[in-house]
């Protein structure tokens, strides 16, 4: 009796549930897609938008193994992810396994474990041609969209660049708030409050109590005038507590995490890019070999997903583990329920940890410091879910504070954590990192005191009406000028959250999204994690937006989502989608091709070309801003140009022109430093008659043959420049020799080796020996800004 054929999308995930399976099983692993569409469109718009899938090259060999192994098999089960992808996958293989002519069916594991993999394999299905044929959609979409709008992109702005149906929406609302936030105009306002003790005690501690009201109305300080008058009013003022509110407050446990809540979390909490928190979550998933506490096991579920919930062995499970483990007071009478958002698919369960039995600290030594962080957050939250609420004593007091005619109310507010409920299930850090913690009575370490927003949580006295007060000094009465902010700077977690509420992709697809975002330059992050879009990234979105193009519209690709999950449901028919979509893409893009180019249009400026006298135009590529002569097109043609930088503002007068010693190989004449767009470069002065330049020389001479080291650039975009001989080219020499790092002509003190070499970053900079087995390295004082040019830059 032969073997049943396993096909899995990973090898580590292939490993674990071989495991489980036994001899009876053979688990091989496809590596995720084996066809896909070529590089040209690869789609027949004209007979139902049919593809033309190609075996990708790496594949050929993993389908080779899986085909000899479905003919010595009595039947195969696709077991690839349970989502649209993983079904392509599955029909995929299904195809080319065709051959073996042996019963195919699909099954699902939406949890790595004995009881998830049983589970699947006990409930094998039909291949779903629906969930296929959105996943069809999705892919023609964006093939279509991404190779007509990057010949648009192309012809309108620049040669080699790209636009995406998804990441350009996704681009648009990184613009938009960029756009908002440079529209923006700060308003002044003003905080008021002040600290106070009870009357009677002059020694019990001080509260600070906020400005609500003056004379019964709703009043705050606007302006240094009105602070100085509340001050003063408050020197002399009789204060006396007005009214004491008591309450009782809940908090809500949160639900378990979505594919979406994960990320956001995993940016803001612990620093991790949407796309790394996936891939740490897919080891998970996949399993993790514990050794002998269990050998390979997935910890986490599934962990595309949009759904909170639960299944009800895991809820039964959870609520035993929480009454044992921090009592029955802790567990709900009844299990708490979550609402998913209204578009999403709940096709899987929410993302929980497979096993209670293995929480994060056992396992901490089997996994990576990073798998261990994540396990840990998706662990805390799904406990959490299933605990009671948090339960606060809540105080409110209003006071009143006489001075003459004028009487001001001031309010305090501070509660008290009675019952922490489920906030226990993140240990003794609960208060500090969900509570935000409590601000300290003497300030912060600057000594001043946060005025700025109402704190629910800060320690007040036993207050109780008609309780006389009386103003601490330090720190009295005080005021705060402040002034409005504008709206924050998309991040990853925050770009997330904005594409889910909008409805714009999926769980499968968030990560995907960012990352192809950031791959191309028109965003960059600043302070490492906020976007900000690129003068290209602005100058694309403009010129998509101003070419009428549906897919641009966030809300129009939301409705895209929508139906391709119709297509899913098999409410819709796929051709009908993408003829209905292509018919108006088409129309829309031909109009736009008709349309002027979308870069600026070149500005004289009052800058003279120092090689022909020519008027030195202000102009824009890909590249950046520059300065290019006006005779560029003339007859001799100038190419002279200058750098303008990044914001395209540039130098105010024309760039010095430097003397050399050097001089020119080809004509004799003298040789001199231009500034060009790409940088300085030696240029012969024989221009344009000699057209002779080269790169310029760090003054370092090469220990090869004598020649200069000069830097040069990669070919490739994005490559690493390095540091090389200028003889590299050179017909009768061509030196190899070569460096990652940039050489100084100094001695090492140690060796004697004729130079040093730059290492280290832009914070901790230091200059070293090349030769590793020196040793030799000192480091590089930073100075300040303004201070002059570090030790590295000055060498």
């Amino acid at each position: 009796m032969g073997k049943t054929l396993v096909v899995v999308e990973s090898p580590a995930k292939a490993k674990t549930i071989k495991k489980y399976l036994g001899s009876k099983f053979e688990v091989l692993a496809s590596k995720g897609h084996v066809k896909d569409l070529p590089k040209k469109m690869g789609i027949d718009i004209e007979h139902g938008f049919i593809e033309t899938y190609e075996v990708i090259e790496r594949a050929e060999k993993i389908l080779a193994e899986l085909k000899g192994a479905a003919n010595l098999a009595d039947e195969v089960l696709l077991a690839t992810d349970p989502d649209r992808e993983g079904e392509a996958i599955a029909f995929h293989i299904a195809e080319e396994l065709k051959g073996s002519k042996k019963p195919t069916k699909r099954v699902e594991f939406h949890e790595i474990t004995k009881k998830g993999v049983d589970y699947g394999i006990a409930h094998p299905r039909e291949l779903n041609k629906d969930l296929y044929d959105a996943q069809r959609c999705r892919r023609v979409l964006d093939r279509i969209v991404g190779y007509d709008v990057s010949a648009l992109v192309w012809s309108k702005l620049a040669f080699g660049l790209s636009a995406g149906r998804v990441q350009s929406v996704a681009l648009r609302l990184i613009v938009d708030r960029e756009r908002e936030i440079e529209a923006f105009v700060p308003e002044e306002y003003w905080n008021a409050a002040a600290g106070l003790r009870i009357k009677a005690q002059p020694k019990s501690p001080w509260f600070l109590a906020r400005l609500s009201q003056r004379n019964g109305q709703k009043w705050a300080v606007s302006n240094a005038e009105e602070a100085a008058t509340f001050k003063a009013d408050l020197e002399n003022a009789a204060l006396r507590v007005q009214k004491v509110t008591r309450s009782e407050r809940k908090r809500n446990a949160p639900a378990p995490y979505t594919t979406s809540k994960l990320q956001q979390d995993a940016v803001s909490r612990l620093g991790f890019s949407a796309k790394r928190t996936m891939q740490i979550a897919q080891d998970l998933y996949q399993g993790i070999d514990l050794g002998k506490d269990g050998g390979p096991v997935g910890l986490i579920t599934y962990m595309r997903t949009d759904s909170t919930r639960v299944s009800p062995d895991a809820e039964a499970e959870l609520r035993v583990f929480i009454g044992e483990t921090f009592g029955k007071t802790y567990v709900p009478a009844q299990p708490n329920v979550y609402k998913s958002k209204k578009n999403a698919q709940d096709a899987h369960e929410a993302i929980r940890p497979t096993s209670l039995e293995l929480p994060p600290d056992q396992v901490r030594k089997h996994l990576k410091d990073e798998q261990y962080k994540l396990y840990k957050l998706i662990w805390e939250r799904f406990v959490a879910s299933q605990m009671k609420e948090a339960l606060y004593d809540q105080t409110a007091v209003d006071i009143e504070a006489k001075a003459g005619a004028t009487s001001y109310t001031l309010r305090a507010s501070g509660r008290i954590l009675k019952f922490a409920g489920w906030l226990e299930a993140y240990g003794k850090t609960a208060d500090k990192n969900e509570l935000a913690g409590e601000e300290a009575q003497d300030g912060e370490p600057d000594g001043k005191v946060k005025i700025d927003a109402s704190s629910e949580d800060d320690q007040l006295p036993e207050l109780s009406e008609g309780t006389d007060l009386t103003l601490a000094t330090p720190p009295g009465a005080v005021t705060e000028q402040k002034f409005t902010q504008p709206p924050a700077r998309y991040t990853e977690g925050s770009l997330v959250k904005e594409l889910e509420e909008r409805g714009i992709g999926r769980p499968s697809t968030y990560a995907e999204i960012i990352s192809k975002v950031q791959a191309r330059d028109y965003v960059e992050k600043i302070d490492g994690r906020s976007f900000k879009p690129s003068t290209l990234g602005k100058f694309v979105v403009d010129g998509l937006v101003s070419a009428d193009l549906d897919f641009m519209d966030p809300a129009f690709t939301s409705k895209m989502e929508d139906e391709l999950d119709a297509v899913e449901a098999g409410k819709e028919d796929r051709e009908t989608l993408l003829r209905r979509f292509y018919t108006r893409f088409r129309s829309q893009l031909d109009a736009s091709k008709k349309s002027k180019r979308w870069n600026p249009d070149p500005e004289p400026t009052d800058q003279i070309c120092e090689l022909d006298g020519g008027v030195m135009m202000k102009r824009w590529s890909k590249n950046g801003w520059f300065l290019g002569c006006s005779n560029y097109n003339a007859k001799p043609q100038c190419k002279n140009t200058r750098d303008l930088g990044p914001d395209g503002k540039g130098p105010t007068t024309g760039p010095a022109v430097r003397e050399t010693d050097i001089i020119c190989d080809k004509c004799g004449k003298p040789m001199v430093i231009r500034t060009g767009r790409f940088g300085e470069f030696v240029a012969c002065t024989g221009y344009p008659e000699c057209k002779n330049a080269r790169p310029v020389p760090l003054g370092v001479p090469c220990p090869k043959c004598g020649g200069d080291i000069i830097e040069i650039k990669s070919k490739k975009k994005g490559g690493r420049p390095f540091y090389g001989c200028s003889k590299y080219a050179d017909e009768k020499v061509k030196c190899d020799f070569k460096l990652w790092q940039k050489p100084i002509n100094e001695a090492c003190p140690d060796c004697k080796a004729p130079y040093l070499v730059q290492g280290g970053n832009k914070a901790k900079p230091f200059i070293m020996c090349a030769d590793k087995k020196c040793g030799y390295k000192r480091a590089v004082e930073v100075p300040e800004e303004g201070d002059g040019a570090s030790e590295a830059a000055g060498a």
